[in-house]
């Protein structure tokens, strides 16, 4: 497997102006003839260099051999970087005045990569202030690279940043929860073997609400206090709104992975060219990017130990009895609240394995698939499934606000009809990890 993975990826270095090394690796698109150039007095570090593209460029800086961490250090890069782009000669600019002012650049080096199509870097962000009617797309090769860090709040928003999934790598996972397991539904929670055969992007926080007004246009939220409605997760939005009704071709897993142009994955598909492929999760993608390679209730690797109020799950996320209700659990809280009750702040608690903050509690997510009308699993099993054919409800993960712990385990399955209006149900993002482009 990491030799595959490496065989996508393509690496140049370059010291000062001169190229010092470009690996030979068959197949992936090629960079070549990286220059580096410090002008002199002006702080600035230019870097060129050419792609038989297509491809998508990232880089890294060091200094005197040290790794600049760009979430902490490089954050004022322009030009021709983190974005994809055709076989061509390309430039990019880093103002280390502005962002080093402090620190001498010595033996600064840089190294470009170019990575295939097919296997596209870790972090993915779309930043949702439209240019020329466009959503510009970015990429990052590794958390550290993610400008201001990863749980800062230029990533709830104005931007939507993904995290890339890997795929089982043919190993069959569980799923479901075991016999026993504290809270556990018999008949929906039933355990089962799954493997999901290709990596994914998956966004880091639920959908704020500010996200959701840029891309769809209104404020539908029931916690929508003015002054912190931006950063708490969108609720009150529907299945149908999200990506269109079945009545109207927009049927999956019939119809696949169509959906309604007017709807918000209509829409956030069009403003990005269409290179990603925008949708809700399956069930079982969902669960496995939840679980992060866990296997209990929760995807920190502990275990429920009350359905009520657990203090495992206070740490994870926001539900009924660590301030989601008001009094201990007993009172709702009112609609202009703050985010000290009802919803969160997106990453207000603690993420799984794999960056994704918020899977257990604050809002249910919307997934793709129907529930079976006696609400049992048969069809979630096996190679990506995609859950049966028809129902009248679509099934949501991940506990809400007004939850009990038992109703967020990694294992729930919750639900609603299509077109259901619920304060304690939003969404998440997914999209394949491999671009649409013309080659």
């Amino acid at each position: 497997m990491n030799m595959s993975k490496a065989n996508l990826i393509r690496t140049a270095v370059a010291v000062g102006m001169v190229c010092t090394g470009v690996s030979v690796l068959a197949n992936p698109p090629n960079v070549s003839n990286v220059t580096l150039l410090q002008p002199k007095g002006l702080r600035t570090a230019v870097v060129s260099y050419q792609t038989d593209g297509p491809g998508i460029a990232t880089f890294q800086l060091k200094t005197n051999g040290v790794d600049i961490c760009h979430s902490e250090v490089v954050r004022t890069v322009t030009g021709d970087i983190n974005v994809f782009l055709s076989a061509g000669t390309y430039s990019f600019t880093w103002d280390a005045k502005r962002d080093f002012p402090e620190q001498l650049l010595s033996n600064l080096t840089v190294k470009v990569t170019l990575w295939a199509t097919n296997n596209p870097p870790q972090y993915c962000a779309v930043n949702l202030v439209e240019q020329n009617g466009q959503y510009p797309v970015r990429w990052y090769g590794k958390e550290t690279e993610v400008p201001f860090s990863v749980n800062h709040n230029w990533w709830k928003r104005d931007w939507l940043l993904l995290r890339k999934i890997p795929s089982t790598e043919g190993q069959f996972v569980a799923i479901g929860a075991p016999p026993g397991e504290v809270g556990r539904d018999n008949t929906r929670d039933i355990q089962r073997s799954i493997r999901i055969t290709k990596p994914f992007y998956m966004g880091v926080f639920a959908v704020t609400q500010r996200q959701w007004e840029m891309i769809y246009g209104d404020r539908p939220s029931h916690f929508n206090n003015p002054n912190c409605y931006e950063e708490r997760p969108v609720e009150r939005v529907t299945f149908n709104s999200v990506r269109g009704t079945a009545e109207a071709g927009f049927d999956w897993p019939n119809n696949g992975y169509a959906v309604a142009p007017t709807s918000f994955m209509g829409l956030l598909r069009a403003r990005t060219g269409g290179i990603l492929e925008f949708d809700l999760p399956t069930e079982a993608q969902w669960e496995y990017a939840c679980r992060a390679g866990t296997y209990g209730a929760w995807n920190n690797g502990t275990d429920i130990a009350n359905a009520t109020s657990d203090p495992n799950l206070d740490l994870l996320g926001r539900y009924r009895y660590n301030v989601g209700y008001l009094n201990a659990g007993a009172s709702v809280p009112a609609a202009g609240c703050t985010d000290e009750n009802g919803t969160a702040k997106v990453g207000s608690y603690l993420p799984n394995a794999w960056g994704l903050y918020d899977m257990h509690g604050n809002v249910w997510e919307h997934t793709l698939d129907w529930l079976v009308s006696s609400g049992g699993t048969p069809s979630l099993a096996g190679d990506d499934p995609a859950g049966p054919l028809t129902g009248t409800a679509r099934t949501c993960r991940g506990g809400g606000w007004s939850s009990s712990s038992g109703d967020c385990r990694s294992a729930r399955r919750g639900s609603g009809a299509p077109s259901s209006v619920q304060n304690y149900i939003g969404l998440r993002v997914i999209a394949r990890a491999e671009l649409s482009v013309a080659q």
